[in-house]
Parts: C-alpha cells; sequence; structure tokens
C-alpha cells in the first residue's frame, strides 16, 4: 500500500510540475505548430525541422537565463532565483518563475526591435529558400508573439520591455 502512496504523489508532483510550467509548453506547441505549417507549406516532411522548430521556440528564453546570471545578477528577482535552484526548492523556484516573470522588464532581446530583425531574417531566408533559417526564425518570432500576447492578457498591456532597445535602467541591488 505505501508504494502506491508514494507513485501517486510522484504522478501529482509531476502533474503539478507541468501545470506550472504551461508557459513553455505552449512555446513548444508553438513551435510544433511552426513546422507543421511549413510542411504543409512546402509539402515536404524533415524531422530535422522539427526539433529545430521545437528548440528555437525555446531559444528566446535563454535570455532570462542570462539575465539571472549575468547582466541582471544583483537584481532581487535573480537573487531568489538562484536561492532557490542553489538548494534545489524547485517548487518554489517555479511559482516564482510563474507569477514574476512579467514583471522582469530588464531582458535584452525582448523588445520589438528583436522581434523585427527576426521577422526581416526569417521573410528573406523564405526568399532565398533557405528552409533551416526559415525553422528557425519563425519559430523564435513565434516565441516573441506568443511572449506580447500574453502580456496583454495577463498585464493587460505591453510589459515595457518591449518598447525599448537593449536592458532598462540600473536595478537596485539585493541583499542578502
Amino acid at each position: 500500500m505505501r508504494r502506491i502512496r508514494r507513485s501517486v504523489a510522484r504522478v501529482k508532483s509531476v502533474a503539478w510540475y507541468v501545470w506550472h510550467a504551461k508557459h513553455e509548453f505552449i512555446h513548444i506547441l508553438l513551435g510544433l505548430v511552426w513546422a507543421w505549417y511549413l510542411r504543409e507549406l512546402w509539402q515536404e516532411f524533415n524531422f530535422r525541422w522539427i526539433w529545430l522548430s521545437v528548440g528555437a521556440s525555446l531559444l528566446p528564453d535563454l535570455d532570462h537565463v542570462l539575465y539571472f546570471f549575468t547582466y541582471g545578477r544583483h537584481d532581487a528577482y535573480s537573487v531568489t532565483v538562484r536561492y532557490y535552484l542553489r538548494h534545489f526548492q524547485f517548487r518554489h523556484l517555479l511559482n516564482t518563475w510563474e507569477n514574476g516573470h512579467k514583471q522582469n522588464t530588464n531582458l535584452l532581446s525582448h523588445n520589438f526591435f528583436t522581434m523585427a530583425v527576426l521577422l526581416i531574417f526569417c521573410v528573406i531566408s523564405f526568399f532565398y529558400e533557405w528552409q533551416t533559417a526559415v525553422v528557425l526564425f519563425g519559430a523564435m518570432f513565434g516565441h516573441y508573439a506568443f511572449d506580447v500576447l500574453d502580456d496583454f492578457v495577463i498585464l493587460g498591456s505591453v510589459n515595457a520591455n518591449w518598447k525599448r532597445l537593449g536592458r532598462g535602467k540600473k536595478v537596485k541591488e539585493a541583499k542578502i
């Protein structure tokens, strides 16, 4: 009986992590939709495009990781995230990410200028028939487009970082 309870607890725990990481799963789903759309457009199936599209749809979130460990490491949000990582408190970490990532307005690449560059590269790649580049740039653009839409739904307006090129003002350093 005890083994059954442990396995049920593990399943509940996995379900909890999946539910609270749904934002990333939506990015993965958007990457798959982009790969499917291109498969229909080009009438060609390629597993590499699927993997590339999923990877590229998650790639812009590396900016968050860079923020936590490099250029935004003194921000209170980054200090909290690193504390939870260091102490293996993944439930608190996931809650912090889920509830606090919309207030993180100092990201380097989350802006309309990056989106414009990706869209231009995607269109140029399409005209030159560089299919791999179309998959890559289109999936990344889709990631940012979803984030903008998500800001409208959650915050009611576009986050401040979307209107700025580069990072924002220097943030106050957190005291531990």
